[in-house]
């Protein structure tokens, strides 16, 4: 489109040479000039003014149709508005289809602002969390589901964090994410878990119920091998090694069934006794004389570093099992006379058992998978050495259910540190009657 300035240029010198021409035959070219200025800033403040007006009124009145840099002027700004309108119906339809999306989503989906009041939510938010829309939009989402675990989890505003908990309709498991978007908001997406918690639980009754069936046989079949092999007969001292190579392998099973069976007590109690004080340094000195006596000829050296006032409220049977798992794997997997430290201590952080070793380490690939289950760093090592696999997510299952957690760094070729991180509360100092205070 051709410039209208040169044309508007061209007029406005025409005009204020007429001006000055008419001036000077009266006499007087510089009012006559003057003249003309005024006329000409007059004429433009006319067209300002119905510009304003056309403004002023949001452009629904006919667009006047002026000549010139006015009328390219109209135009633009014509067009600019339409384009805006354009921008603005497709934003709308975008977000309507995406509204239509999130309402069709089985799972609860609610916004939420810096403050988690609600903004939005969809029909699933009021079948799993009974938000209503639009009676309880700008209400804090705390107000509305107040399960005590649900109102920690948003207090910590933690991205990657997942929260557990039954719906307030009707009961069901959810879990629920909050993921930040925006300066401040947060997208709530809570699913019903239902279906995975039923098959969590056909999981551990078919684990528990194979392993109780498999126990006795197993038991039956370590006993008559015991019978044979201390029998001394002629029989019994020609078939010796498969024999010994029968005990151990039946041994080994047995002790991956008692490991299996206690990882499903572990998962399927939801009703615990309340927790007790537990002499925790005398239940690390009896785990380092059987870890002694499971060296054997290896002449590994345990050393127990343990603050003899320490004890900590909790269930003895757990803390056993994951204790004697962290301590027996230290020796399973450290070189023949090398040693074994394990420290019992207390900081402002917490409590603190720590077994480490001078074994040949772990690569770090390996790190975050060693709490699953039958995850082997090295297989046929392991089985030779007796581990089931199943140790350390004995270790993780106790942990949590006391509140804590299992931190493991390891540096190949200088060992390994294993350490059960307890809080603050669980301590108890023992008292000078010998019981926990």
């Amino acid at each position: 489109m051709q410039s209208p300035w040169p044309g508007a240029l061209w007029r406005t010198l025409l005009i204020l040479a007429a001006a000055a021409g008419l001036g000077w035959q009266a006499g007087h070219p510089a009012p006559g000039l003057a003249l003309g200025a005024t006329l000409l800033c007059g004429w433009h403040l006319w067209r300002l003014s119905r510009l304003e007006r056309w403004l002023r009124d949001g452009c629904r009145r006919r667009r006047p149709q002026p000549d010139g840099i006015w009328g390219e002027i109209y135009y633009h700004l014509q067009r600019r508005r339409q384009r805006r309108r354009d921008d603005t119906r497709r934003y709308i339809d975008t977000l309507r289809q995406f509204q239509e999306a999130a309402r069709a989503m089985p799972d609860a989906t609610v916004v939420l602002d810096d403050a988690d009041t609600v903004l939005w939510s969809n029909p699933a938010a009021e079948d799993l969390l009974g938000l209503r829309s639009p009676q309880d939009l700008g209400t804090r989402i705390t107000y509305l589901v107040r399960h005590p675990s649900f109102v920690a989890f948003l207090g910590r505003r933690d991205a990657q964090a997942v929260c557990d908990f039954p719906s307030p309709v009707g009961g069901q498991p959810l879990s629920v994410r909050a993921i930040p978007y925006g300066e401040a908001n947060r997208l709530l997406i809570a699913s019903d878990v239902s279906r995975v918690h039923r098959l969590e639980q056909v999981r551990r009754d078919f684990v528990a119920n194979v392993s109780h069936e498999l126990r006795t046989p197993l038991t039956v079949i370590g006993g008559y091998l015991e019978t044979l092999l201390d029998s001394g007969d002629a029989c019994a001292v020609k078939w010796q090694q498969p024999l010994r190579s029968m005990q151990h392998q039946s041994a080994r099973m047995l002790h991956i069934i008692e490991d299996l069976l206690m990882l499903a007590k572990l998962e399927g109690q939801q009703e615990r006794l309340p927790p007790r004080p537990v002499a925790v340094p005398g239940m690390l000195a009896a785990i380092a004389e059987d870890a002694i006596a499971l060296s054997g000829e290896q002449q590994h050296t345990v050393r127990v570093d343990a603050d003899p006032a320490l004890w900590l409220c909790g269930h003895e049977q757990e803390l056993r099992s994951a204790f004697s798992n962290l301590v027996f794997n230290a020796i399973r997997h450290t070189p023949a006379g090398r040693h074994v430290d394990i420290r019992w201590h207390a900081d402002a952080r917490g409590v603190h058992l720590e077994v480490i070793d001078n074994g040949d380490g772990i690569a770090p690939h390996h790190l975050p998978r060693l709490t699953e289950r039958f995850y082997r760093v090295d297989r046929g090592r392991n089985r030779e050495r007796g581990g089931t696999g199943l140790g350390l997510a004995i270790v993780k299952h106790v942990m949590s259910r006391h509140g804590g957690q299992l931190r493991i760094a390891s540096t190949v070729g200088a060992g390994s540190r294993f350490a059960c991180d307890f809080p603050a509360e669980l301590a108890c100092p023992r008292t000078s009657g010998g019981r926990a205070a």
